[in-house]
Order: structure tokens, then sequence, then C-alpha cells
């Protein structure tokens, strides 16, 4: 399949090896118990604190993505077993996760985003976009880590400016990419320094596109205000301004049918589900712990069913959207010790990756009082399907029960 993504690409050699797609087993979330955990992979903290910056899964649910602060950016695949079972026994030993491809990016990344007609079958289609601190918007090959091509924005004085956020197009045919005084679109397959450029109010601080609608996309700010707009012939058209957050927006994700827009901020306890087919209201608030400045991201869904939240306490929760009442919290997890910043819900297994870390102030020796972080920088699969219960670890339970074990 011919797209833009491939013809910004190097075209694969004649010796590079054409993956086949694996079978896929589609089987609905199950949020009626607790996770099980499947996989984890673990990095210690060092002096510049590697802790994790969200993660995503690719669009054919092959591989999981996560940014490790100080680490670069690491691909890794979903275990083969997990593509097809039905239920997992609940004393499944957890796997070690190891990284299939690794980019040692120096500087800090800021954002990045799966492009989303990626199929492990195409080779030329598997890769992803990355922007960074004083750098251009790079984009990478998910079979190798090369860098395929770079997207430059310049400032007003031709400087190079880096992208706070960046995202593709539904189609994947565009890059959105926002900035501190305006959105650079790019043509995903002409890399360089061409782009169409929209000024706007307050520096650009997450972006997304709807799926449903091709060409809307919600412009997240510092200031708190989403800015709901429309491609049209290379420019963009404002359709509306939302405003109920109390921070910068950090995360954001439309429904499946293009009618809502959930949003989360920094150092705001509020979700906030806005109805867009009568903006500017909120439809309904859910809460959730988010006391600092950390991107605590949500994810929604394939099925448009559940909303997934992380939260700076370590807990995920989960509520089911699709209750026409005021939604409540469904399930509850514990997950993490530290930060919960990363929540990615697989697109056809129920099995969900959280990432966790955070920044911790340095400890004062002098104050003996002050208690002493928890450093857990982790990446996690669970199961939230069906569990079955090993037949002989039950007989163990059920005689010490009785009082005969």
């Amino acid at each position: 399949m011919e797209t833009a993504a491939a013809a910004a690409a190097e075209q694969p050699s004649e010796s590079e090896v054409y993956i086949e797609a694996p079978q896929v087993n589609y089987a609905p979330y199950n949020f009626d118990k607790t996770a099980l955990e499947l996989a984890r992979a673990q990095w210690a903290n060092y002096a510049d604190q590697h802790y994790l910056k969200n993660c995503k899964w690719s669009p054919d649910g092959t591989c999981l993505l996560t940014v490790i602060r100080g680490g670069g950016m690491n691909v890794f695949e979903l275990p083969s077993e997990l593509y097809t079972c039905d239920t997992l026994l609940q004393t499944r030993t957890i796997d070690a996760l190891t990284p299939a491809v690794s980019v040692q990016e120096t500087g800090l990344i800021y954002d990045y985003d799966w492009y989303p007609g990626m199929n492990s079958a195409n080779a030329a289609t598997c890769c992803w976009l990355s922007s960074g601190h004083e750098g251009p918007i790079h984009l990478w090959d998910a079979f190798t880590g090369d860098l395929r091509c770079s997207y430059r924005g310049y400032n007003a004085v031709d400087e190079l400016e880096s992208a706070m956020c960046v995202t593709f197009s539904a189609d994947g045919q565009n890059i959105f990419s926002g900035y501190k005084k305006n959105v650079k679109i790019f043509d995903t397959g002409r890399p360089g320094r061409e782009y169409t450029e929209i000024p706007i109010t307050h520096q650009v601080s997450t972006i997304v596109a709807s799926k449903a609608q091709p060409g809307v996309v919600a412009i997240g700010t510092v200031k708190g205000v989403i800015e709901l707009v429309s491609q049209t012939d290379g420019t963009l058209r404002n359709l509306c301004k939302l405003k109920g957050h109390k921070g910068g927006i950090t995360s954001m994700a439309f429904s499946l049918d293009g009618s809502r827009l959930y949003s989360g901020a920094r150092k705001d306890k509020d979700l906030i589900c806005w109805d867009l087919r009568v903006p500017g209201r909120p439809m309904f608030v859910l809460p959730r712990e988010c006391s600092t400045n950390q991107k605590i991201s949500i994810d929604l869904s394939s099925d448009n069913k559940w909303l997934v939240s992380g939260g700076s306490d370590g807990k995920v929760q989960i509520w089911d959207v699709t209750e026409q009442h005021y939604p409540t919290v469904h399930l509850q997890m514990q997950l993490h010790n530290d930060s919960c910043n990363g929540v990615s819900l697989h697109p056809y297994r129920p099995i969900l990756a959280t990432s966790s870390g955070q920044h911790h102030n340095s400890i004062d020796p002098m104050h003996h009082t002050r208690s002493t972080p928890v450093y857990e920088n982790a990446l996690c699969m669970w199961w939230v399907g069906p569990q079955q219960e090993d037949d002989l670890l039950a007989t163990i339970i059920k005689a010490a029960t009785n009082g005969t074990a």
C-alpha cells in the first residue's frame, strides 16, 4: 500500500524481509477483576532520573513505544502467545521485557506519535514521529531504529524551533506540530522546511486529530484553553474554544465517533468530557489524582466504551463512558508505587500498558523528617481479560481454608 509516510521513508532494500502480520484474535476488555501483570521492564534511578514518559501501543498492536528521560526511545514487542489466548492463569510467570529497537536520542523528548496506517506486514508504514529539545521533528524506522527524515520548523528570525507536540492527521498525510506561537502543518511525504503556519494565541502544549472527522483537530494550550479547528484547503478554521481547566492541557482523546472530547490538565484533578455537538459546556467531569505538572495520560478503548486514566498516586482508574447517567469509577487499581504517567489500551487484545516514574526533588539531609521518595521507573503490560485459577493452587487454598492443609 502506497502511503505518504512510505514516500518520505527510505525504500527498503531487496534483502529486507517483510514480516508477516500475526493472526489476531479480537477479545473484549473485562474490568470486573484487577489486572494480572504479564510483563515488565525496569530502569534504575540514576542521578539524572531515568523516569518514563508515557507509552503507546502501535496501531496494529504488535509493539509498544515508550520514552525514558535520558535513555532514549524504546520499542517492545508483544509476546507472541498473547495474540491468540482467550484466558490466562493467575499464576502465570511475569515476562521480562527487552527492547526490540532502541534509539538513543540525545536531549529531552517532548512528544511522539505512531504513524496511523502502521502495518507490520508493510515495513514502509512502520515508523513514528518524535519532537525534542533544540531539534527538528524526526521520523524513525520502527524495524531498524534508523532516522528516515526530518521536518524543520523555523521562527520569525529563521532559527530552528522545537515542536512542543506532534501528531499525524487521521489519514497520515499531514503532520500537525505545536509551537510557542503557531501550529505548523507538514506534508508527511515532503520532509524538510516546507509547511503551512497557523498563528495561535497561546503556546501549544498538546494536539490530537479526530479519526471520525478528517481535518478536525483539537489544540490544547498552556493557558488551559482548547481550540477546536478544522483543516480545509491548507488552512485552519476555528470552530470553538473550550474553557474549563485550571492548568495547561496535557492530554486529550477524541471518542470513536468524534462526538466527544476528553481532556486533562497539569495540576488539575478534573477530567472533562466535552459534548462537541453542543460545545462550550462540559458534559461531565471525572475525578483523578494529578497533583504535579507531569503529563498524566488518558486513553479510550477501541470499542468507545472504556476511558482509562493514570494518576500521580500510582492508581489506574477505569470508567464506563457508555452509561447514560453520570459515569462513576468502574474499577480502580493500585498498579504502581510511583506516579503512573502513561496508560495505553491495546487495539484488539484485553491488554493494558502502563508506565511509571516522575522527577523527584533531591533529599535535603538536614531535614530528616522529609520522606524518602519511591522510585519506580517501569513499563508494564497487564491482562484485563478472563482469568483462570490454577487447579493446584485452588486446591491448596481450599484445603487451607478448611483447616486441613
